[in-house]
Parts: C-alpha cells; structure tokens; sequence
C-alpha cells in the first residue's frame, strides 16, 4: 500500500523532536520493515485468486478479507480504547476513505491483471498531491508537479495510449483507480491528524471495508449468491493466515518505521510493492506487459520518484500505538 512519506506530521518543527535527526542512516531494521511490509502486499492478489478459485466469487471473497483481521483488531481496539475515543472521529473519516481504497484495490486485483490494478492504484501520490492543495492549501513543489504529469502519461500508456488497447480496460481497471484516489483522501485527512493512533485507523479501515465489500457484492450482482458451506471451510485458514499474520503486521510495521526512516527512502522502499506484484504475476498468472504498457510501467516509478526524491525534508508522524 502506499507509503507514509506522503502522510508527514507538520508539527515537527523542533530539530530536537525530528526523529530523522536521531536515526542511524544505515538502520537495518526499519528498512527491513518496510521492504517486507510492502512485499506482503505485493502478492495480496493471491489469496483473493485462491478464494475464486475455490469457488468464492470475487466481492465475496473481499468480504471474507475484510473481515477475518477484524477477529483481532477489535480487541485490541478495545484494549486501546481510552486512548482511541478522543479520535473517534478522525478515526472513522480515515478508516472511510482507507476502507473504500482497500477494497477497490482488491476487487481491482481480481477482476483487472494484477500488474494494472497495482500500477492504477500507485497513482494515489498524484491524487494526494492534488487533495492536498485544494484541501490543504499546501504549497506543490516543482518535483510534484513532475510526478503528476508525468505519472498521467504513464496512465495513458498503461491503458493503451491513443492506439487499440492491448487489454480492454474493464471494471477491475477502474476499481484499480479509484482505490488510488480515495487513498489520496485518506492520506490527506491522516495528515491534517497525524497523532492517530494505528489501531484505532486499521480497525476502523477494515470495519469499513467490510461495509464496501458488502455492497460491492450487491453491485456486481453478487449478494444473493452466497458460497456453499465448504467453500468458506476451505478458505477461510488460507485467508486468515494471509491477512491476520501477514497483512495486518505488515500495516503495523510499515506505520512504524515510517517514523524512522525519513520519508523519502520510505516511498523508495515501498516500491518493493510492485516489484513483487510484476514478477509474482509474471510467474504464476503468465501476464505480459506489451511495449506500451511497459513505458507506462516506467513513467508511473518515475513519477513516484520524482515525488519521494523532492521531500527528504518532511518529517512522518511517529504513531505508537
């Protein structure tokens, strides 16, 4: 998912509270951290084929992937819960926007390739970029300008460009989008409340990305077609593995070191995301890019650099909790 360099705490002005200016440049751990976090969520489109597979139709296996972290998110919301409330809203705006971008994600995978629904989605510095200075009247830096325009060039080419498109674009492509856009949201409003605590924000983003997945269920005409018994036996284990023991810590320790790392080599590292996705999708599923797409690829990194490589000197919130 995206990285937190585009989620900075302003408030973090005393040199002597900046935790970048205490941090060992070459620290193994945080890095470690966020290259393995986001490697996890490159080959999230596995579990989600396996539950097809089995027989799950798509929303339903969203469903399903929503919910089994919240078996472990809601005690520990509760344990965390004094802490949480004052937050409570701020909380549940973020878990909204991040919730809905969860699942559009995941049904992107499912019903687009894996390599478009992960590239469409890492559109989402663009999108922050643009919410941020209408929202926040932040002031956008030259390098921002850059990615923007040429992060559109790469959605250009990677959906055919002017030419026939070597893939007709269908709905997983455009849930691919949109999870970047409502992402973008959530990273504005997680920046005007940096102190939030993780918990309470990843609870609540699966609270609401259950919410989503249910309804995308009645959208794709999915909701009266609930699976046999011995569909949900055979992935639920598969699942609950994947998203309990892998992506929810992923979350944690993403979150985590991106209050130590500064913020460039952060959205850098995270990069690692699509790496895996291409080459995990390339093995397993045999999808090839063609020429067209393939500059898409470029320009959507290049994009992504220019903006990671211009704001070394903002500072990420450290959450705690």
């Amino acid at each position: 998912m995206q990285p937190a360099s585009h989620i900075n705490d302003n408030a973090a002005n005393n040199p002597g509270n900046n935790p970048g200016n205490n941090l060992n440049d070459n620290a193994s751990l945080p890095v470690f951290a966020v290259t393995g976090g986001a490697a996890i969520w490159g080959i999230y489109w596995i579990p989600l084929r396996f539950a097809e597979q089995a027989g799950m139709s798509g929303a339903w296996a969203v469903v399903l992937a929503s919910l089994l972290p919240l078996s472990i998110l809601m005690p520990l919301s509760c344990w965390f819960w004094r802490e949480i409330r004052p937050e409570i809203k701020a909380i549940a705006i973020i878990g909204f926007y991040t919730g809905a971008a969860l699942v559009f994600y995941a049904i992107g995978l499912i019903y687009s390739t894996v390599v478009r629904a992960t590239l469409l989605y890492y559109l989402t510095p663009i999108w922050a970029t643009l919410f941020s200075l209408v929202m926040l009247r932040e002031q956008v830096r030259w390098n921002r300008w850059m990615a923007i325009l040429v992060g559109l060039a790469g959605l250009y080419f990677i959906l055919g460009g002017a030419s026939d498109l070597t893939t007709p674009i269908n709905i997983g492509d455009y849930f691919g989008l949109a999870s970047g856009l409502f992402w973008g949201l959530g990273a504005v409003y997680l920046k005007k409340n940096p102190g939030v605590k993780i918990t309470g924000m990843v609870a609540s983003q699966h609270l609401f990305s259950l919410a989503f997945a249910l309804a995308g269920c009645a959208l794709l005409a999915q909701i009266n077609v609930i699976p046999h018994w011995s569909v949900w036996a055979a992935t639920i284990p598969v699942m609950w593995l994947y998203t309990c023991l892998c992506l929810v810590p992923s979350l944690y320790a993403i979150f985590w070191a991106s209050g130590r790392l500064y913020p460039g080599r952060v959205g850098v590292l995270m990069m690692t995301e699509v790496l895996v996705a291409v080459v995990s999708a390339s093995i397993l599923l045999d999808e090839r890019l063609q020429m067209l797409e393939w500059l898409g690829v470029i320009l959507i990194l290049t994009a992504g650099l220019f903006e990671v490589f211009g704001n070394d000197k903002e500072i990420a919130p450290d959450h705690t909790r």
